[in-house]
């Protein structure tokens, strides 16, 4: 965490108004309703000083990229904390009540206790990085999507061959439009993001367009400083619950990012077979007597470890570097 100095701006965001809680210079809470358009924050933040005001943003998206973007382009600092953390909060102020005005304040409140870490700006390459595998994501989504209709589609014994063509028409339109984003997606990678790219995908069972996702989710891996909060961060970290004589596991803890987790999980079944650590791995806790599933998931954790420690010490993937680090001690 950083010590935040200045005061603290909380903002609550929705898609057309930011709700803004502050204290002026005479100490005296302000809550503000401005216009989520570039117009309106420009001229919000005209009206108070980068060098007295740190700007704690809650993350919904789209949504409030532009107040943050627009605050670190005129000089602010600017936090940006998860909408579950600001409710966890809530709670334990024991706050019932939920209003636009409440949520702003207790961001604002939130900010002034705990000094989040200021936001770092994602490399405008990652960005596009980003906005294209949510495009390829949504392609492909709505190709299965228009697979599986039409594959019913044909069961039905009046079948009208209108409707038919159209959608294959539509399927052949979907799988030129992703041919096109997976022709655009090398010339978005510059010098470092090639070099991490064949850093990753030195792993055994991390493949192409894993590498990418994790790349533009992490920005090259920049926004940690531990394999423990990465993993967390995409939901594959155990969890264990323990209470008096009671203990057990509730799973792992299911965060954001489901898609890549998804992505992970295929991964992991090449490392069983060609990542000699991870097949260990998977051998030992089925050994135990542990379901598959959940040893395909501890191969999940260890491949974005193994991945976190190859960027960081950047160099690419040895397989038996562990036994060869042993024989030079």
């Amino acid at each position: 965490m950083s010590n935040l100095s200045k005061k603290v701006i909380g903002v609550d965001v929705g898609s057309s108004f930011l709700t803004v809680s502050y204290k002026n210079t005479q100490d005296v809470e302000c809550i503000v309703n401005i216009a989520n358009n570039q117009r309106s924050i420009l001229s919000f933040l005209k009206k108070i000083s980068c060098e007295q005001y740190h700007l704690v943003i809650e993350a919904t998206g789209n949504y409030s990229s532009r107040i943050l973007h627009l605050s670190l382009s005129h000089g602010f600092t600017s936090s940006l904390i998860n909408c579950m953390s600001v409710k966890h909060f809530a709670r334990m102020k024991n706050i019932i009540s939920k209003t636009d005005s409440e949520d702003a304040r207790l961001i604002r409140h939130y900010g002034e206790l705990f000094s989040p870490e200021c936001y770092q700006p994602k490399n405008i390459e990652i960005e596009y990085l980003d906005q294209e595998l949510k495009l390829l994501n949504d392609l492909e989504e709505e190709k299965r999507r228009y697979s599986v209709k039409l594959k019913a589609l044909r069961f039905n014994p009046h079948l009208n061959p209108d409707t038919e063509k159209h959608y294959e028409k539509r399927l052949k339109q979907l799988e030129k439009e992703i041919k096109e984003v997976e022709l655009r997606l090398p010339a978005l990678q510059d010098e470092e993001f090639k070099e991490i790219k064949n850093l990753i995908q030195s792993v055994s069972g991390i493949g192409e367009k894993t590498t990418l996702q994790l790349m533009a989710a992490t920005s090259g891996f920049k926004n940690f400083d531990s394999a423990k909060s990465l993993v967390k961060y995409f939901g594959l970290a155990p969890r264990i619950y323990q209470s008096g004589r009671k203990s057990y596991s509730p799973g792992k803890c299911r965060t954001s990012k489901t898609h890549i987790r998804s992505l992970l999980y295929v991964c992991s079944w090449t490392a069983i077979k060609h990542n000699a650590p991870c097949k260990e791995l998977y051998l030992r806790l089925l050994g135990k007597g542990k379901p598959k599933k959940l040893a395909l998931i501890a191969v999940c954790n260890k491949l974005l470890r193994i991945c976190f420690g190859v960027v960081k010490n950047k160099t690419a993937y040895q397989a038996d570097y562990q036994k060869n680090l042993k024989i030079l001690t």
